[in-house]
């Protein structure tokens, strides 16, 4: 159901507080917690039968100390490396295979979904992992609303024994990452997927969103408010 689930990406349209006042004024202030407020939520369809449609979040931000975005090729090191191995006594990494000796035999077993989320296969090995959560940096969940309930849609379970993806991922860097200054803006979070009409057409959504600054400070969480793909469809 998902195509092109890692083609994510954050578009920034920010105001670098600081450089637009003059000297003789004192920037605002804000807390070094990245806060975030809901915008808007569109949705466009593929240029084709075969492209992706894209489900679009914009939402503003205030950030004291400007520490907001991730570098796509350099920022993949500890604390924001995407998994975690483990290593044994005699040195060598943890394996699906050391489930059959003790105190091993307490790991998951290789089924649905502990195959999608603690497995990794690498050349003729597969490793025991867990996902680190601070590889990302924007975290948005979906919801369905049915007779006033929400639930969630869980990307990753929802195609069992198919492993999905979250839409969990990274805006890029938003200021310099060497120089502390109040930031505050709009940021555009864009999603891509061909299954969005096929699962949601005629469901009422509603998406949870938070954010982390480099420095791993939680925003508040947000959530938009209900909407069907069709009313907030661009050129619909």
């Amino acid at each position: 159901m998902r195509e092109n689930a890692k083609y994510i990406s954050g578009i920034a349209l920010l105001l670098l507080l600081g450089l637009f006042v003059s000297s003789c004024l004192t920037p605002p202030e804000f807390p070094v917690t990245p806060a975030i407020d809901y915008f808007d939520v569109t949705f466009q369809k593929g240029a084709s039968d075969f492209d992706a449609d894209t489900l679009a979040v914009t939402v503003s931000f205030q950030d004291g100390d400007g520490d907001l975005g991730l570098s796509k090729d350099f920022d993949n090191g500890p604390p924001y490396n995407n998994l975690f191995y483990f290593v044994k006594p005699d040195g060598t990494f943890l394996r699906l295979s050391d489930r059959n000796n003790p105190p091993y035999d307490t790991l998951p077993a290789y089924t649905f979904p502990y195959y999608c989320t603690n497995y990794v296969v690498e050349d003729i090995d597969t490793f025991y992992v867990q996902q680190n959560k601070y590889h990302h940096n924007y975290f948005v969940k979906y919801f369905t609303k049915k007779n006033g309930v929400y639930e969630e849609f869980n990307w990753v379970t929802a195609f069992d024994p198919i492993c999905g993806e979250t839409f969990n991922g990274r805006y890029l860097l938003l200021g310099n990452p060497n120089r502390e200054k109040p930031l505050e803006g709009k940021l555009k979070y864009k999603m891509s997927s061909a299954g969005f009409e096929l699962l949601f057409r005629q469901d009422t959504l509603m998406l949870e969103i938070f954010i982390l600054d480099r420095a791993l400070n939680q925003s508040n969480t947000i959530r938009t408010p209900d909407f069907v793909l069709k009313n907030i469809t661009l050129g619909g």
